[in-house]
């Protein structure tokens, strides 16, 4: 089958944000890619066959920022991932670290679904379990407001990759939602959001008015270049902020 063939027979999800279409194209390297699209938007991507556990989108590569912090002698094991989408950063970090402990919340069932059926969640989570690690992954069906607002458990670094469409959703930006997220780290844990910057002084506004409000209640805020050159139409900055100073590479500091 061609990728032309793959395209055209895409899967089609219905989803509590609207349609999900699951399509497959060739990355640059000839390799196919499984994209999770939802209301227009590429919101997850996995490669087909051995390579699954790879990312195939490079701002999830930012992520991996937290584990700078290791160099200054930080504990990062335990990592709370707030947006599940397509597990792809969890497959990532879950196959080339046994040291972390990793909980997923994603408020949507039919995309946990949708993860297991066709971004290869269900191989990670068989590939755990035959190393004894079923207990590293933790899928927590839930809102991530309402999670942060209940659980009593503390995170090294929390993670929040939550979308609809290529929009933060508001709540997840306001005070009380940074003060669940100050609450639920351990003091001098890291908080990591991916935000998509459009190429517009608009999307460049946003950027900054969400490290200003993270300014007011963390130490040290910085924020990562983190764009994806092959499937990215905006630019994408991974946003850092923490009550400690992190050695963070390449990071630019808030009001530098």
């Amino acid at each position: 089958m061609g990728f032309l063939d793959r395209l055209l027979a895409h899967a089609s999800y219905d989803t509590m944000f609207g349609r999900a279409d699951v399509i497959t194209m060739p990355a640059s390297d000839g390799r196919p890619v499984r994209i999770l699209r939802l209301d227009g938007t590429y919101q997850s991507a996995s490669f087909e066959g051995e390579g699954w556990a790879e990312l195939a989108f490079a701002y999830y590569q930012g992520f991996d920022a937290i584990f700078q912090a290791r160099d200054g002698g930080r504990r990062i094991e335990d990592v709370l991932l707030l947006g599940g989408g397509g597990f792809a950063w969890p497959k990532h970090v879950l196959t080339r670290d046994a040291s972390v402990h990793l909980d997923v919340v994603e408020v949507d069932p039919a995309i946990v679904r949708i993860a297991r059926e066709r971004f290869y969640l269900d191989e990670l989570e068989a590939l755990l379990a035959t190393e004894g690690r079923a207990e590293d992954l933790r899928i927590i069906v839930d809102d991530a407001v309402n999670y942060l607002a209940h659980t009593p458990k503390r995170y090294d670094a929390i993670i929040n990759d939550i979308f609809q469409g290529s929009i933060v959703p508001e709540d997840t930006t306001t005070e009380g939602f940074i003060a669940s997220i100050k609450r639920c780290l351990d003091p001098g844990g890291i908080y990591a959001q991916n935000v998509i910057v459009d190429l517009t002084r608009e999307g460049a506004y946003q950027l900054f008015a969400l490290m200003s409000r993270l300014d007011d209640s963390f130490a040290h805020v910085c924020a990562m270049d983190s764009a994806d050159a092959e499937f990215g139409g905006a630019d994408n900055y991974i946003v850092l902020a923490s009550d400690a100073e992190h050695p963070f590479a390449d990071a630019i500091g808030y009001g530098d």
